[in-house]
């Protein structure tokens, strides 16, 4: 079936972000996996390809109607045939100077989320997201944003209304008919295979599921966890996570997973606080009915 003329729906899984939780990393680990993806009809266009192309679209003015063929969808597959695209990106929520809005973030999250399924009209859109604690989350955003005076930055701003509920009922509100799955940035070390295979929508081993591990993991903790794993492979996805929290808990870089803030007026109160409303704002998330929540 010629996917790309419009002959039928395709799945679009689009990963949003959010600002400062991945890095590429999903495309470039899914990138890894490409004749594997390919086998299973699922294609990943290059953030270099496939930005621009909607970048574009998003600022075009022609209808786009169901049924017929989409320049967007037969630009990102070129002759390629596909029954699902991945597409990810933090800039599809916007810039790191309009994350924060004073009494909230991602102000403007709705709008966007309801654009990005329009430029797909007749096929099925798919919301992928990853929340991260406030008080890890906003001096990540100073430290990636252009602004010089992390005072100036955070002023003006309601710290205890920076909570993700409010982006995840707008995202609901704006697109009901979309399925969002959301997951916690700090549990990604667990959780990392899942959400690859949540967003490439396939239930596979894939190359590279142990990235995030590389990342959070001494060195030499790392090469003894391979090994370990070499010596005794695991048989369910339960026991893979136990063998991953024993080898955290001895060998967690703690500089990648726990890094000291030194900004100025972000006090260990601060951080505490914000962390408590996180928690507290995370379990009202999951307990929604209309979102899908990846946890360990």
């Amino acid at each position: 079936m010629q996917k790309t003329r419009g002959a039928g729906p395709v799945q679009i899984a689009i990963h949003l972000g959010a600002h400062c939780t991945d890095e590429d990393l999903i495309l470039r680990t899914l990138g890894e996996n490409t004749s594997l993806l390919t086998q299973h009809s699922v294609a990943v266009p290059p953030g270099g390809k496939a930005r621009p192309a909607i970048r574009k679209a998003l600022q075009g003015e022609a209808a786009l109607l169901p049924g017929a063929a989409n320049p967007l969808l037969q630009e990102l597959l070129t002759d390629q045939d596909a029954d699902r695209v991945v597409l990810s990106y933090e800039g599809f929520l916007g810039v790191y100077a309009k994350v924060l809005n004073g009494t909230g973030m991602y102000a403007e999250v709705g709008r966007r989320a309801e654009m990005l399924r329009d430029v797909f009209p007749g096929h099925e859109v798919r919301f992928y997201l990853a929340l991260r604690n406030p008080a890890t989350f906003i001096p990540a955003l100073f430290e990636a944003s252009s602004a010089t005076e992390f005072p100036a930055f955070i002023a003006g701003q309601d710290l205890a209304s920076m909570l993700w509920s409010g982006p995840v009922s707008r995202i609901r509100e704006a697109c009901p008919d979309v399925p969002l799955t959301l997951w916690c940035n700090e549990d990604l070390p667990l959780l990392w295979p899942d959400v690859l295979g949540a967003i490439a929508g396939i239930d596979v081993d894939l190359e590279g599921e142990d990235a995030v591990l590389r990342q959070v993991m001494t060195r030499e903790g790392y090469k003894r966890f391979t090994s370990y794993l070499r010596d005794n492979p695991t048989r369910s996805r339960a026991t893979w996570r136990k063998v991953v929290t024993a080898f955290l808990g001895k060998y967690a870089d703690e500089k990648a997973v726990a890094p000291e803030i030194t900004l100025p007026g972000w006090t260990e109160e601060m951080i505490v606080t914000l962390s408590s409303l996180y928690e507290h704002d995370v379990a009202a998330i999951r307990a929604r009915v209309d979102v899908t929540f990846l946890a360990p």
